[in-house]
This record gives C-alpha cells, structure tokens and sequence, in this order.
C-alpha cells in the first residue's frame, strides 16, 4: 500500500500536469489548522499542527475532477503528557483524488475528495524524536465560492490518515484559481 500510494500520487502529478495545459486546469493553495491524535494503547495525545496546503487538478466534466494534493508542514504545537512537553508536528502530505461535485447557482459548488495519501508525521521531546509515515485511505467534503473570473474561495475538511492509531485530520482554507 505504501508504494502504490506513492505511485498513484505521481500518476495523478504527472496528469495534472500534462493537463494544465488544456482547458480545465485548476490550482489552490490554503492553510490547514490539523488534529493530530496518537491512540497507541495506553498513550493517547493530541495536538493541532498547521500545514500549508497546494492542489493541481483538472476538470474531467462539470461534476468530476481529478486532483494531486501535496502538504508541508508550517507550524506544530505542544502538548503535556504526563509532565512531559511533547511537540508534534504533519512534516508532509502527498495524495491523489477523485474530486466528484454538484454547483449550486452561479457561485457556490459543493464537493466531496476520495483517494489515497502519504503522510509523516513527527513528535519530539527534549533530544528524544519519533516520527512515522505512511500510506490510507483520504476522504473529504468541502465547498467553494466563485469570486469572479477565475478566482474562488475554498473551505473542506479532510480526512488524511488514520492507520496504526494514529490520525491525522482537519480544516482548510484557501484561494483557488483556474487556468
């Protein structure tokens, strides 16, 4: 499951590329306030990392899209875990999607995203540092907002990992323009 994650990404990436030249072609680019949660047995913590977030997709149809999603890291956050200050952090995101939608209006289209991501994920504590990465199945909903020629407002929730009790999930916000 880890490579053909990999693989699927890079298909997808390829894809979008190839495609950006056409008509249809689309980019966003947002800020993700995430939940990361370890549930390993007895440990359990939680903390709400930030991650810059771009997407590269392209319009099958008005109501399906394919999308390449890639994620890096921009904050972490601390957390006290049995006296003990632990600092997690989403060092990145890579995925491909399936990107079905429905427009309601003129300006307001509603969409959902399934597919596969790569994510790795890290907690620190003084000199003692863990991370994990890994491939899931990625799943979300979200909506956009056309503001005029090519420019929207975008706002979703995500899915992005949840495997091994670790999860990894949360909110976007973002610009999305099309080509």
């Amino acid at each position: 499951m880890k490579h053909l994650g990999k693989i699927v990404a890079i298909a997808a990436v390829a894809l979008t590329a190839t495609a950006a030249q056409a008509q249809g072609a689309y980019g966003e680019l947002g800020y993700s306030r995430l939940n990361f949660e370890n549930r390993d047995g007895g440990f359990s913590a939680k903390v709400n990392p930030s991650m810059v977030r771009g997407i590269a997709g392209y319009e099958l149809n008005p109501n399906l899209a394919v999308e390449g999603l890639l994620g890096l890291g921009a904050g972490s956050d601390d957390v006290s875990v049995g006296g003990v200050t632990v600092k997690g952090k989403v060092e990145h995101v890579y995925g491909a999607f399936v990107k079905p939608k429905i427009r309601l209006g003129e300006s307001v289209e509603l969409f959902a995203r399934a597919g596969v991501a790569g994510t790795k994920v890290s907690a620190r504590s003084g000199n003692l540092s863990v991370s994990d990465s890994g491939g899931s199945f990625a799943y979300g909903a979200g909506m956009s907002f056309a503001l005029g020629g090519n420019t929207s407002l975008n706002a979703d929730y995500m899915n992005y990992y949840d495997r091994k009790g670790v999860k990894v999930d949360g909110i976007n916000v973002g610009v999305g323009m099309k080509f």
